[in-house]
This record gives structure tokens, sequence and C-alpha cells, in this order.
């Protein structure tokens, strides 16, 4: 590995840069000259988020809560449990505020529906973003008369 005041690569004994971390966070993994699939991205780092970092929507029905997260700004889950006394309305939504600051522009992000969740998870997922938060859209109504727990898994590139 080399090093300057603002980048860190991996070159090959040829001297190819295989990878490199930039000053501004930049990431640039498997360049050129490298086998296709041999690495890959791992998103450790960032502060842990917590349950104060994520908000409901009105639509997830008065008692429901953030019951779980795990992750960061990065990469995590967020899980949502409903209370059976609720009445949910269509496409409640959970919004993160990132822990680690506002992103340069809003940042590219994917989401699914853990399939361990015990409300209905076949419901489309999407995601929207902004500089500053990840919104993410449950697709349906959450289930009538029950307490179910809502899984989220999420990805985010800035």
């Amino acid at each position: 590995a080399s090093q300057t005041a603002d980048l860190l690569q991996t070159r090959n004994s040829s001297g190819t840069v295989l990878d490199g971390i930039y000053a501004d966070g930049a990431m640039e993994i498997g360049a050129t000259g490298t086998t296709p699939g041999k690495f890959r991205l791992s998103m450790k780092g960032g502060t842990a988020i917590t349950t104060g970092d994520v908000a409901l929507s009105a639509g997830w029905g008065a008692g429901a809560t953030v019951s779980a997260v795990l992750g960061n700004d990065s990469r995590g889950t967020i899980t949502v449990t409903t209370n059976a006394a609720d009445t949910p309305t269509a496409n409640p939504t959970i919004t993160l505020t990132f822990k680690d600051g506002t992103f340069t522009t809003a940042p590219f992000a994917i989401t699914c529906m853990d399939h361990a969740s015990t409300g209905p998870s076949t419901v489309p997922a999407t995601c929207n973003t902004s500089a500053t938060t990840l919104v993410l859209s449950y697709r349906g109504t959450p289930t009538l008369l029950s307490a179910f727990t809502y899984i989220f898994n999420y990805i985010v590139l800035g």
C-alpha cells in the first residue's frame, strides 16, 4: 500500500492501482487490472444509529414503535412494531436522519423487506433520500387488528 496526504492506494506488483480510499471518503474497489467479483465492499465504521434517529409517520398508527435498529448511515436494519389497537393507513413511512452528518448530494439507496417480518413482507418497500435523510416507504397498509413487526434493510451509497 502507498499513501499520500489525501489518498491510500493498493497496487499490484506491476504498479496498477487495485483500490483506493480518498480524503473525501470516496472508495475505488477492484479498479482496472483486477478480477471482477474478487473484492467485496464492506461498510464498516460510522456511528451506530439509535431508535432516536428514526421517526415514523402517522400511517403506522399511534401505538407503533421503532422496536429495534442495527447499523449506521451506510447500511442497517430498522424494525417497526405495530399495535393491534391501531388503525394504520396506506403507505406509511420511516425517516432515518443520517447520524454522521449531511451528504454532499442526495445519496443512492436501496431497501427491501426482511422475510423475518411477522407482517406481510411481500409488499414492496421503496426509498427516497435527501442529503440528510433516508425515507423508507411500506407500499401498502399494515395489517389491522394485530401487532406485527415490519423489518426493513437498507444500503446507502453517497
